[in-house]
C-alpha cells in the first residue's frame, strides 16, 4: 500500500513482506523523512518496518481520550491500545486527518484524495457521541476525523456549511478548562503584533451527564499545508545536528519568542511539543511558517484556584526548564504591544466580573515582563 500526500504517492510499504519503498523523501512526515534507511541488511529493513508502524499507530486517538471507547465500539473496533491494533485502524480508516493531507492508500485501489479528503466531504458527524458521550443508532463510515484527532479531553467536529469547527468540553463540575480556553483566547486578543492564535467561544450542550459547556474554534488548516508537529521537527533537527531553537529564531523571530512568553502570561502549563507546530506546504514539503496558537484548556486555571504555576516545568522544548524561565529567555526577542485599554475593557465585562483575582494575575506576569 503506499503513504500518499493528496494524490502524490510518497512511500510504499508492505507490512506483512517487510518491505518499504521511499518515493519522495521531501514529502514524508517529518518523523519519517531523513529518518528511513537503505535496506542494505535485515536490522536496516526491521527498523524501517517499526518506524512505519510508530507512525500509522501515532495517527490514531488513545483509548485513554474521553468517550474513546464508545467511538471504538461504534466502529466494531477491537479496545486494545497496542500499536498493531492501532495500525490496523489506521489503515481501515485510511489514516486521514483534518490536520493534514496524509492518507493511506491500498495497492490498486481506484481512490483520489477528493475521495477521502475530509475537509471538503460531508464528514460522518458523530460530535454526540465523541463530545457528549450519547450512543449512536447506527455504524458510520471510518472515514472521518474522529479517529484521528487527538488529545484527551472530550471533543468532536461538526461542520457548519464550508467550514469546520471543532467542539470540547471537561469533566470538572464548573468546566473550569473549557471556560478558561475561552477567556485566554480573549487575553491573547489584547496583545498585538504577536503570533496569530485561534478564537476560542463558549456554547452550550446537551451530553449524558446533562448540559455542558463547550469550547469552539474553527479548522485553521486548509489544502494548501500540513499541520507538522513542534515534536517531529524537533527530532529532524536533531537528525541533521541543527540547532531547533536557533534556527526557529532565525526564520521567525518574534512570532517564535512569542509562544513562551504568551504562555507564561496566561499560565499555560500544557504547551506540549504536539500542541504547537509549524505550517508545511502540501506541494513542496517545505516548512513555510508557524502554525497559529491553539489549544488553551490548561490556560489560567491555576490563576482560577489562586495558585501559582510560574515554576511548572515547561513542556515547549522537554528540558528542565519553568514556564517563568523561558518567559524570561525569550521576552527581549518580542515585539508585542499590549493593549491594557482592550484588557481592561474585558476585565470589566459583566461577563468576567468572577474572573477578577485571574485578571489581577495577568496583569502582574505582564508587568513583570515589561512589556507594558
Amino acid at each position: 500500500m503506499y503513504l500518499m500526500l493528496k494524490d502524490t504517492e510518497v512511500m510504499y510499504f508492505d507490512l506483512d513482506d517487510f518491505v518499504v519503498n521511499v518515493i519522495h523523501n521531501d514529502l514524508l512526515p517529518f518523523c519519517l523523512r531523513s529518518y528511513m534507511k537503505l535496506p542494505k541488511s535485515l536490522k536496516d529493513i526491521l527498523h524501517n518496518i517499526q518506524e512505519i508502524k510508530s507512525y500509522l499507530s501515532s495517527r490514531i486517538l488513545s483509548l485513554s481520550r474521553d468517550n474513546a471507547k464508545k467511538i471504538y465500539a461504534a466502529f466494531q473496533i477491537p479496545q486494545l491500545d497496542s500499536i498493531d491494533n492501532r495500525v490496523n485502524v489506521c489503515i481501515r480508516c485510511k489514516g486521514v486527518s483534518i490536520q493534514d493531507s496524509y492518507w493511506v492508500k491500498n495497492d490498486n485501489e481506484d481512490l483520489q484524495w477528493s475521495d477521502v479528503n475530509i475537509r471538503q466531504n460531508k464528514l460522518s458527524d458523530i460530535v454526540d457521541l465523541s463530545l457528549s458521550g450519547f450512543e449512536p443508532t447506527i455504524t458510520t463510515s471510518k472515514i472521518c476525523p474522529e479517529l484521528t484527532t487527538k488529545g484527551l479531553f472530550r471533543k468532536g467536529w461538526v461542520s457548519l456549511g464550508d467550514t469546520l469547527y471543532l467542539l470540547k468540553s471537561d469533566k470538572t463540575s464548573d468546566y473550569v478548562n473549557t471556560k478558561m480556553e475561552v477567556l485566554a483566547s480573549e487575553i491573547l486578543e489584547c496583545f498585538d503584533n504577536k503570533l496569530e492564535s485561534i478564537e476560542y467561544v463558549s456554547d452550550i450542550k446537551n451530553t449524558v451527564d446533562g448540559v455542558a459547556v463547550v469550547s469552539i474554534c474553527r479548522n485553521f488548516i486548509g489544502e494548501s499545508y500540513s499541520f507538522v508537529e513542534a515534536w517531529e521537527v524537533m527530532e529532524y533537527h536533531k537528525r541533521r545536528k541543527i540547532d531547533f531553537r536557533k534556527r526557529c529564531l532565525e526564520l521567525w523571530g518574534n512570532e517564535f519568542a512569542c509562544i513562551p512568553v504568551l504562555d507564561y502570561i496566561i499560565s499555560n502549563t500544557d504547551r506540549h511539543t504536539q500542541n504547537y507546530g509549524f505550517l508545511m506546504n502540501n506541494d513542496t514539503g517545505v516548512i513555510e511558517r508557524l502554525a497559529p496558537l491553539f489549544d488553551f484548556n490548561c490556560a489560567l486555571v491555576a490563576d482560577y484556584f489562586s495558585r501559582d504555576a510560574s515554576d511548572t516545568l515547561s513542556q515547549m522544548f522537554n528540558t528542565t526548564e519553568t514556564l517563568r524561565e523561558l518567559a524570561y529567555q525569550y521576552k527581549d526577542k518580542t515585539n508585542l504591544i499590549f493593549r491594557e485599554d482592550k484588557f481592561i475593557r474585558l476585565a470589566e465585562s459583566k461577563f468576567n466580573q468572577d474572573y477578577r483575582h485571574i485578571f489581577e494575575r495577568v496583569y502582574s506576569r505582564i508587568q513583570e515582563l515589561g512589556i507594558i
